[in-house]
This record gives C-alpha cells, sequence and structure tokens, in this order.
C-alpha cells in the first residue's frame, strides 16, 4: 500500500491533524471489502474509491469515531482511499454534539450531517483528484468554522498537553495546575475528547509508539524508552488496541 499524509492549511490546524491517501495494487490483491480500525484518538472521514484514477467511482463515505478498540466492517471493495483526521475536541464545536457521542462509531457521512453530508460526498465525487477532493473537505470545514467555532481553551491545553508529552502525565497534576477539581475536570474533558483523561493519555501514548516504529524490534524499544515498565504491560495495551500482538500486526504489512 501507498500512504501518503498531507498537512492542513494554516486557518484549519487547531481543528484538522492531517489529510491522508492510501492506495493498494490491484496486480498484488483483491479489493479490501474489510474495513480495519485500530484505537484512534481522531475522528475521520473517509472517502473510499474504487480506484486512483481520475474518474473512479465513489463507494462510500463514512465517520469513524475516535475508539479505543479495534474493530472490523464489511464494505464495499476498494483501493483508494481519501481521509481526513479531526482533533476531538473540535468535536462539539463544528457538529454541535459532544465527542463522546461517536466513540466508537462507524457511520455513513449522510446519516451523520444529513444532507451536508450528502452534498459534500457529491462534491468529492465529482472531483477528478486527489488535490481537488481535498480542496473540496477543506472548503466544507472552513465553512463550518465561519457558522461556528468556539472551543473550550482549558480542556483543549490540557488536551494538547497530553499530546505534547506523549501520554506520559499524571492527570491529578494535569487538573491542580488548571485549577479545576478533577471531577469536573474530567466530565469536560470527556465531552471534548470522547475518552476520560487516563483513557486519552494510554490511546497517545500508544499512536506515539506506533508512529515511531515500523518493525517489531523497534517497537518494543520505542515503549520502553515511552514509559512501559515492563513487556506484559505493552503487550497487553498493543492487543487491546490492534487486535493483535505486535509480530502478527507487522504481517499485515507484509
Amino acid at each position: 500500500m501507498q500512504y501518503q499524509v498531507l498537512s492542513p492549511d494554516g486557518e484549519l490546524k487547531d481543528i484538522i491533524s492531517h489529510f491522508w491517501v492510501g492506495t493498494w495494487n490491484p496486480e498484488y490483491q483483491s479489493p479490501n471489502s474489510s474495513y480495519y480500525i485500530i484505537a484512534n484518538s481522531l475522528t475521520e472521514i473517509t472517502f473510499a474509491f474504487e480506484s486512483d484514477a481520475p474518474r473512479s467511482k465513489l463507494l462510500f463515505s463514512v465517520v469513524q469515531g475516535h475508539t479505543n478498540t479495534p474493530n472490523q466492517f464489511p464494505v464495499n471493495g476498494f483501493y483508494h482511499l481519501i481521509g481526513v483526521s479531526i482533533y476531538s475536541y473540535a468535536i462539539p464545536n463544528l457538529f454541535n454534539i459532544s465527542a463522546s457521542e461517536l466513540n466508537n462509531q462507524f457511520i455513513s457521512l449522510n446519516t451523520f450531517l444529513g444532507s451536508e453530508g450528502a452534498i459534500l460526498t457529491e462534491k468529492v465525487a465529482l472531483a477528478t483528484s486527489t488535490k481537488e477532493r481535498i480542496s473540496v473537505i477543506t472548503r466544507f470545514f472552513k465553512s463550518l468554522i465561519e457558522k461556528h467555532w468556539y472551543k473550550d481553551k482549558l480542556i483543549t491545553n490540557a488536551i494538547q498537553e497530553i499530546k505534547k508529552c506523549n501520554g506520559n502525565t499524571k492527570i491529578s497534576k494535569l487538573a491542580s495546575d488548571f485549577c479545576i477539581s478533577q471531577k469536573q475536570f474530567e466530565r469536560r474533558f470527556k465531552e471534548f475528547s470522547g475518552f476520560n483523561p487516563k483513557m486519552y493519555s494510554r490511546i497517545i501514548r500508544f499512536e506515539s509508539i506506533i508512529r515511531k516504529s515500523n518493525s517489531q524490534s523497534v517497537l518494543e524499544e520505542a515503549a520502553y524508552t515511552n514509559g512501559y515498565y515492563d513487556q506484559a504491560h505493552f503487550i497487553h495495551d498493543f492487543k487491546a488496541f490492534t487486535g493483535f500482538n505486535p509480530s502478527d500486526f507487522y504481517k499485515l504489512g507484509s
């Protein structure tokens, strides 16, 4: 698979983590008929195509909520994906719902956004290149900002601090630093992240390790330098977040 990560423009950098594009070669495999996910601190909107050809048919568009569990969903066979990864704290502002309402969700974009989703899907389907499709999605998110944009600065800063520390943060100290009670901190944190602070920190730590690792040996080394005290705890989290042990996980890409 060819995988590409693209940065959003400056106006969207506090809302969108990144755009991503995945393409599979039809000469080497059958169409992907399952959509596989692992633990993810971000919410993603994904558009699936038959191929990366300019006039390729758009097969489906989905919203994948942030999740702490792996899963697989049956879908129409695809070879090409374009996705946008959204910070969870932006969900309440953009879509007027608590981030926790999207936990572990996998729903069609049209179901989630109604007529707005149908219009966005049609525009992406009519675009003829990855660049044009991302431009369509960018314009959509800019229009949402113009309608309503307010963020809980305190909780946003807390979320960003956890990400900055790769999940290795004492939650009680974080609440104290922001001069807020533990109970109120956890309630507001869950609304804007989708998780309680402890679970969110675990997922961020897991993601930071995955990003640094392209093999099992590198993965285990990264785990020890990112706060895991022993291999047993690391393997436990890895299985919980991916559904595989490390050796089987890396076989998926071979």
